[in-house]
């Protein structure tokens, strides 16, 4: 019976309509005759579906042209309407419909020039583009495209290559003013720091708010050498983050950068979730128009034959030097670097500041004359709770004294559990108490 369901040969309807008796039909006819009723009936079933799906596919349209009615309705009652580029594409016939006057684009610089025209329509008066062409150009998903064609130039950077008038502000708000050297006069040829960025407090255990820490661990290639990773440069980075930790600074104050995606996932290894609740850790080129208190950063570049092509662009080196508002620590082979012109020009500056060398200089908050040298992970030993190799000996509310090293954080020991068997005595039969002391 299976072999027959299987079978695809079937009667005519020339020789169903000359059947006479089906009684005296063969078997093999049968079920030709059985195939020919069965696409006979399959046939009704699909042209049901077929009109059933016409009629939904109508009945769809209709909702979908009464929903952008009724968002129509809305949207022309709203004084300010904002979207993406793509809910822009997505919506052009609304777009169309609204005819918007004044259309403002954030982030111009950074998005493609066909996304920035579907944004606008014939009723558009005046178009504002705000951005930074200096920073991360908008990415093309075809390479020839991008790189042959210019596509990844947006209509922001092309306005300004062609003289178009323009606009630069100058007061920046975000970095502290040593970090800000870096990008005057190298990158921008004015930036002025504005008040608000000169009352920062300085970053609390160390002795600079920012150092780049000259150091050659190789890096290795994974993914088929699509990728590369450090992991000497990541497990330096990770105590460092600990490092912070100590010092009470929150999670949500600390990001992790570094410039290529098997970082990321070596980065991922080595923080475990627990531990690393609430620190953020991008790829630079994912961390475009984001800022972050203290930005500690991985270069992975180091490498016998001392390529440094991703590095190379003045746009990514732009993000690199200014996400950080008030921390800026970095690990890589900065000689290496040193070959590219612009960085060239950073390293000489951080070399006149002194804010460049083999090892990060911590001190103790509890013992500020008590400084130690960290040129490796290793090195974070010495400051096991951030502050220095020394006992705590902090006197507890219960008349113990602290175990722990020496430790910044929770400084009057409200959070600290005292592990050392309980004094107390219970009754006047001297009975003691069998609890631990907390």
């Amino acid at each position: 019976m299976k072999v027959e369901l299987h079978k695809l040969s079937a009667m005519t309807e020339l020789e169903a309509n000359a059947i006479q008796d089906l009684w005296q039909l063969d078997l093999s006819s049968c079920w030709r005759l059985y195939r020919l009723l069965l696409q006979t009936y399959q046939g009704v079933i699909r042209q049901r579906i077929l009109q059933h799906e016409q009629q939904y596919q109508a009945a769809a349209e209709r909702l979908t042209e009464l929903r952008l009615q009724e968002d129509l309705c809305i949207l022309k009652e709203a004084k300010v309407v904002g979207m993406t580029t793509t809910g822009a594409a997505k919506y052009c016939q609304i777009l169309q419909k609204i005819e918007e006057r004044i259309v403002i684009v954030e982030e111009a610089a950074e998005v493609l020039e066909a996304h920035t025209i579907t944004t606008t329509s014939k009723a558009c008066q005046h178009v504002i583009l705000t951005g930074d062409h200096q920073q991360l150009r908008p990415s093309a998903n075809v390479y020839d495209l991008a790189k042959n064609f210019n596509l990844e130039i947006s209509l922001f950077e092309r306005l300004l290559k062609v003289n178009f008038l323009f606009v630069c502000l100058k007061y920046q708000h975000r970095m502290h003013p040593e970090i800000a050297q870096l990008l005057t006069p190298h990158i921008y040829q004015e930036l002025e720091n504005h008040p608000s960025v000169l009352k920062y407090e300085n970053i609390k255990g160390i002795s600079s708010n920012l150092f780049f820490v000259e150091r050659d661990f190789p890096k290795q290639e994974i993914q088929e050498g699509k990728s590369h990773q450090n992991p000497h440069e990541a497990q330096f980075v990770v105590e460092l983050c600990k490092y912070f930790s100590c010092q009470d600074y929150l999670p949500s104050q600390i990001t992790i950068l570094t410039t290529y995606t098997g970082q990321l996932f070596c980065l991922h290894k080595l923080m475990p979730a627990k531990t690393f609740a609430g620190v953020k850790v991008h790829v630079v080129d994912k961390y475009q128009g984001e800022e972050n208190d203290i930005i500690l950063l991985s270069l992975v570049q180091s490498n016998k034959e001392k390529r440094t092509v991703f590095l190379q662009i003045p746009n990514l080196i732009c993000v690199v030097l200014s996400r950080a508002k008030k921390g800026l620590y970095c690990i890589g082979n900065m000689r290496m670097l040193g070959k590219v012109p612009l960085w060239s020009k950073v390293i000489q500056t951080l070399q006149e500041k002194r804010h460049i060398g083999q090892s990060l200089v911590l001190f103790c908050q509890n013992h500020p004359e008590t400084k130690t040298l960290v040129s490796t992970a290793a090195d974070f030993s010495k400051v096991p709770e951030g502050g220095c190799n020394r006992p705590s000996e902090f006197r507890l509310s219960c008349g113990h004294v602290c175990t722990r090293a020496c430790h910044p954080y929770d400084a009057q020991h409200k959070e600290y559990q005292c592990v050392k068997p309980c004094p107390k005595v219970l009754c006047a039969d001297g009975h003691h108490c069998q609890w631990l002391c907390y």
